[in-house]
């Protein structure tokens, strides 16, 4: 006998199972499947669920957000995600829930869920806020009452659209030269319609 008439009669062997048998397997391969399943659902589910809500107090001046003009808030916007209005779990909600955990290396997941349950939970406007006046500015400023004092020596409400446009500048993500960031930051908003073109070439370059 060959080892092709060997094969071929093994295989005659696994095809001649009586139909019984062959439903039997089916249907224990697929309570294996459902079981893995449904044990990966309720894992998920547990672990979603012990992940909390961020939520943390701001003990110094907080500069309301909704009370800041457009562009200005635009301007923060436009530096850090420009899809922040039209996302899900942007870098704007991820920085905010990160910082507000009280920083550290988080996971991916944990970082997602985070930020899931916080913009499920907050508008748009409340996120930018919690993040602005939480955020660090460097030079040991955070928030946005301390950067305005910091690089500029006067309170937040005395700041020019000009001067808010280089604050945001401080909270870009590839970090760019103040100059260059600024213009970028300029060119987004002009590019997102949160500026007109006249509005911005009317802009100066704070120095």
């Amino acid at each position: 006998m060959t080892l092709a008439d060997t094969a071929t009669h093994d295989h005659e062997a696994v095809s001649a199972l009586p139909p019984r048998r062959r439903r039997r397997r089916l249907v224990l391969g697929v309570a294996i499947v459902l079981l893995l399943v449904s044990g990966g659902v309720i894992a998920g589910t547990y672990y979603y669920d012990t992940v909390p809500l961020v939520e943390s107090n701001v003990s110094y001046p907080v500069v309301p957000v909704a009370e800041l003009p457009p562009p200005v808030v635009n301007a923060f916007v436009a530096a850090v995600d420009p899809d922040f209005y039209v996302s899900d779990h942007s870098l704007i909600t991820r920085r905010y829930t990160v910082i507000a955990s009280g920083g550290g290396e988080k996971s991916y997941w944990r970082t997602w869920v985070m930020a899931d349950k916080a913009e499920e939970s907050y508008t748009k406007t409340e996120i930018l806020d919690r993040y602005l006046n939480r955020a660090d500015y460097g030079r040991g400023a955070v928030g946005l009452d301390a950067a305005a004092r910091t690089y500029f020596a006067k309170p937040a409400a005395q700041l020019t659209v000009a001067e808010w446009v280089l604050l945001a500048v401080r909270l870009h993500p590839d970090r760019p030269a103040p100059k260059a960031g600024w213009e970028q930051v300029l060119d987004t908003m002009v590019e997102r319609g949160w500026l007109s073109p006249a509005e911005r070439n009317s802009l100066a370059f704070p120095g």
